[in-house]
């Protein structure tokens, strides 16, 4: 006869309450019929130990979730916790300047997972999206992470990929004083210009008084790293149809009629340094009045200052296809592509961002055991995160000089790395040097979450429960930008000869791009500079007589908050004001039993949601378009704006079921199905129309884009099944393979409506009688600067044509409106499956002290790009196969650890045009030494092979970007009491 399970069950309750909060039930000790997920934990110390209990919850708890603990504060198994998470088999995730930023679960990026702190939902200050910035939270301050793959009723929703829940220390839950502090050296190798070595520190205590009654705990995190790294990459590639490109004898392997053709717009090189200071801290108080009654409070904070400076040289093209070395079709890409004599800029730049993020979170949490049978708890939080611009420049800042004179530029793109050849009538010199464009970009962000949430627990027999509850979010998100764009990009407005001779220096790119194929013929020179400097100095010949031959005339009407246009505007204005309500309810049944003598668990839950939209913008207007310069018409705006508000609802009836058994001995077999949704981001339901301020004719082509959001927009509703099975076969041993399938319908996608003529009175100068003589006379295939110096010689006293400033202005009547592209926000009605295969095998060598840990995803789903088709097209970006090795030892006070990390090429977005992030692989490793109780030396290598990353388009050749960012390594010891 087999053992009777109930015992067993709460056991494994009980362990998995000693490791972690849990998000679901947020109540007091519940029975074995509501224990906790199966954990799946990652750990630093005590790695046999820990790795065994992990295993033994695993094997005893119902549900699907993945952990990574912490048993000390301070203690974290990496140095972020998105790299922490992605050891987890199915969770992948994007770096940002060499640190994870977000992740993706089961091929769903960012914005479908919800990540909560402590169970409340989270605010991002993204603007526009959802998904959360792991960046702004230092691992040290964390003690544990979850993440749920599959739903529950009494989990918030709004995660098809996952729920991740972000776990902080509570001090009753360890009585007693606990002390931990930790102090380590950063070297990074990538950067040029930074501190050879940069602080970061930490500490932790909690203590508890009065019989342990009354708790408090207080962490506080300073980090502060120093970083940079080399990149190259193209702005745009423009696709032609192949019967366009032009047969002139210029041509190698002319492309066929009907061939996808790209043509390049900007090779860029750009050389980036970054600076960037994490502050967190929380406070956590405590009080247990009687046994059954817990009150939290608690107050989260996080700040984040990121400085970004960079240098970068660059060549652009028309692109008019005038000669290049054609790769086969049907997709066609330059080999080598090169102009002569159609753009005479040799451009240069540097720019200064700066922006400050910061997040604030107050909470009460009441949990009430009411009585052996029933349990209660009230939880109430007040979030805000918030970014806005941290220097006068604002958030991003550019000034382009140039020196003219250049008659041939060639990019070779047969290797990882473009190698481009420029041409110069004569060498290049710093008294070449003119200040051409700029542009000072400013953006706001600020999302506040209110949030209450009820749930209970009702043991209706000693094998089943009944969880109930519910719970009002209320979302505001503030969103705003600015511009003060100088667009004399060319020479006609460009500073005299000579006026910032002694602010450049001389550079070149020999040797810089060491670590990629293709690198070490990278040599051009070029000139560095600093851009304030140069704002500076441009403020300067601004002021000066009209009459001095270092005058610089200010473009009209163009000022920032400073009074000129070397800053930005500091004033958010409207912006795009949102609101998200969402009302929620749940019941959830669970029940524990034996089923033809084997012990199972079942679970059948419902939860339904009611969900507000409201969005409130103001949408720019404009007065007149100017063409000042060659390749660029710029809409001059208008002080006035116009108002738009919009609404939408929707409800959600989200149902799960979840089944274990354990069919034979020491083998699990699991089931689950739920339906979850995904809200839309921000950004495609927002409200406002919004316009590009800069419009282009290439080739006769009027290229001029808007957008406007959907506030109606429905969530993204999955159908989501998940089938594992596992063998425990060692002490601290096991395999496990799991299924999931995901039937995903409501995609958001893209519905453009081709020229739309948006504002009547706002007049084209490329859509007139001036314009079309110039092509009468010059032939369809002239270039915007014969085309310019046909009207200024022909026209120069007609309206609207100033040759003394180069401008030519749109004048109503004479010329026709503006014609716009709108792209729109729709639910697509296709339906987009993905599914896959997660492994994992943890084993340990008996009492060696050596084991390892292996894993890997294979994903895969009908949501895909068609690269052979040029038409509008959706697929799932962040879609990939994955695989992770941990290699550890632990004995004799020494702890060892290797990870290596590899994440297949993806599809990264597009909608005519696919963009894809190639295979990335990463090795990081970890020493540490416990020299006496509560006392370690610990060193840490972050990306110890110097690993690169590319991104390309439709074709490898068509690169997008390609960076390196070197190895990081950490020194420092950490004591715990």
């Amino acid at each position: 006869m087999h053992a009777q399970p109930f015992a067993k069950h709460r056991l494994a309750h009980a362990v998995s309450i000693a490791i972690g909060v849990s998000l679901a039930v947020p109540v007091g000790a519940q029975d074995a019929v509501t224990e906790e997920p199966m954990i799946e934990e990652v750990v630093v110390k005590g790695i046999r130990s820990s790795l065994k209990r992990a295993m033994d919850t695993k094997r005893d708890s119902q549900g699907v979730v993945d952990a990574i603990t912490a048993e000390d504060i301070g203690d974290f198994p990496d140095t972020n916790l998105a790299e922490a998470l992605q050891r987890i088999t199915g969770v992948a995730i994007d770096r940002q300047r060499g640190e994870g930023a977000t992740v993706t679960v089961r091929g769903f990026g960012a914005d479908f997972n919800l990540v909560t702190l402590n169970g409340r939902q989270m605010p991002t200050h993204s603007g526009l999206g959802r998904s959360f910035d792991f960046g702004d939270i230092a691992s040290e301050s964390v003690s544990g992470v979850e993440v749920y793959k599959t739903s529950r009723a009494n989990i918030p929703s709004g995660g098809i990929g996952a729920t991740i829940n972000v776990l902080t220390a509570k001090p009753l839950d360890r009585p007693g004083l606990q002390l931990s502090a930790s102090a380590k050296a950063v070297h990074d190798q990538s950067t040029y210009a930074g501190d050879n070595a940069t602080p970061e520190l930490s500490a932790f205590v909690s203590q508890t008084f009065l019989d342990d009654t009354v708790g408090i705990a207080l962490s506080g995190t300073f980090q502060e790293r120093h970083s940079g790294m080399a990149q190259a990459f193209n702005t745009e590639w423009h696709e032609r149809e192949g019967g366009s490109i032009p047969d002139n004898g210029q041509q190698t392997n002319l492309p066929a009629e009907g061939a996808i053709v790209a043509l390049p717009q900007q090779m860029v090189y750009q050389l980036d340094e970054w600076e960037r200071t994490r502050i967190n801290g929380q406070l956590t108080l405590q009080w247990r009045p009687v046994e059954s009654v817990t009150a939290t409070l608690d107050y989260t904070m996080a700040e984040l200052e990121l400085d970004h400076r960079y240098n970068a040289m660059s060549v652009w093209f028309s692109p008019t296809g005038q000669s290049g070395t054609w790769s086969d079709g049907p997709i066609v890409s330059p080999l080598v592509y090169t102009e002569t004599n159609n753009q005479p800029d040799r451009p240069m730049a540097a720019g200064i961002d700066a922006s400050k993020n910061t997040r604030d979170s107050i909470g009460i949490n009441i949990e009430w055991d009411v009585n052996d049978r029933l349990r209660l708890a009230l939880d109430y939080h007040d979030s805000t995160a918030e970014r806005e611009p941290n220097s006068i420049y604002g958030s991003s800042a550019n000034i382009s000089m140039s020196a003219f004179g250049r008659n041939a530029a060639s990019v070779n793109y047969g290797s990882e790395i473009p190698v481009t050849t420029i041409g110069m009538e004569d060498p290049l010199s710093p008294d070449d040097m003119q200040i051409t464009g700029s542009v000072f970009g400013a953006s706001w962000a600020e999302m506040n979450i209110e949030q209450t949430q009820f749930s209970g627990a009702f043991d209706l027999t000693d094998t089943l429960t009944l969880d109930f509850g519910g719970a009002f979010t209320d979302i505001d998100n503030f969103e705003a930008g600015s511009v003060v764009q100088r667009n004399t990009w060319g020479q006609n407005q460009a500073s005299a000869y000579g006026s910032v001779t002694d602010l450049v220096l001389p550079a070149s790119l020999q040797g810089i791009y060491d670590e990629l194929q293709g690198g070490e013929a990278v040599s051009n020179n070029f000139f560095i500079f600093n851009m304030s400097d140069i704002a500076s100095r441009a403020e300067q010949l601004e002021a000066l007589s009209p009459d001095d031959p270092m005058y610089l005339a200010p473009a009209p009407g163009v000022v920032g908050s400073c009074g000129t246009a070397f800053c930005a505007d500091l004033e958010p204005g409207f912006g795009n004001q949102f609101r998200e309500e969402t009302w929620a309810a749940y019941l959830q049944l669970n029940y524990m039993g034996d089923l033809f003598n084997r012990p199972f668990n079942f679970r059948i839950g419902y939860r339904y949601e009611e969900t507000d939209v409201t969005s409130s913008a103001e949408s720019q207007s404009y007065t007149r378009i100017e063409w000042a310069s060659t390749n660029e018409f710029t809409a001059v705006p208008s002080e006035d704006a116009i108002a738009t508000g919009l609404t939408g609802n929707y409800d959600a009836s989200l149902p799960n079921v979840d089944f274990d058994i354990e069919i034979i001995d020491n083998v699990i077999f699991r089931a689950s199905y739920s339906e979850t949704i995904a809200r839309p981001s921000y950004g495609d339901l927002r409200g406002n129309l919004s316009v590009g301020q800069v419009l282009r004719v290439v080739e006769g082509e009027h290229i001029a884009e808007g957008t406007v959001g959907n506030p109606g927009l429905l969530p993204h509703e999955s159908e989501n099944i998940d089938f594992s099975l596992e063998w425990y076969y060692g002490d601290a041993s096991y395999v496990s393979v799991g299924y999931f399938d995901k039937s995903v319908v409501n995609f958001v996608t893209s519905g453009e409506q081709e020229d739309v003529v948006l504002f009547p009175d706002l007049a084209h100068p490329a859509l007139g009688p001036l314009y079309e003589a110039a092509i009468d006379e010059l032939g369809v295939t002239a270039s915007n600067a014969d085309i310019r110096d046909f009207i200024f010689t022909r026209f120069p006293n007609e309206a609207g044509v100033d040759p003394a400033t180069q401008t030519i202005t749109g004048v109503p009547g004479r010329d026709g409106p503006a014609y716009y592209d709108v792209d729109t926000r729709i639910n697509s009605d296709q339906e987009a499956n993905i599914d896959g295969w997660e492994m994992a095998w943890q084993h340990t060598f008996g009492d060696t002290g050596l084991g390892f840990i292996v894993n890997m995803t294979l994903a895969d789903g009908s949501a895909t790009f068609n690269r052979l088709s040029d038409e509008p097209q959706f697929a799932l970006p962040g879609l990939s196969d994955t695989r992770n090795v941990v290699l550890f030892y632990e004995g004799y006070g020494v702890a060892l650890r290797a990870a290596y990390n590899w994440r297949d090429t993806y599809f990264t977005g597009g909608v005519t045009q696919p963009g894809y992030m190639e295979e990335y692989e990463q090795w990081d490793v970890s020493a540490q030494w416990e020299v006496r109780d509560g006392f370690t030396l610990f060193v840490e290598g972050i990306n110890v092979t110097d690993e690169t990353w590319r991104t390309h388009g439709r074709d490898p050749l068509q690169l997008y970007g390609v960076g390196q960012i070197g190895a990081r390594y950490n020194l420092g010891f950490r004591y715990s009491y």
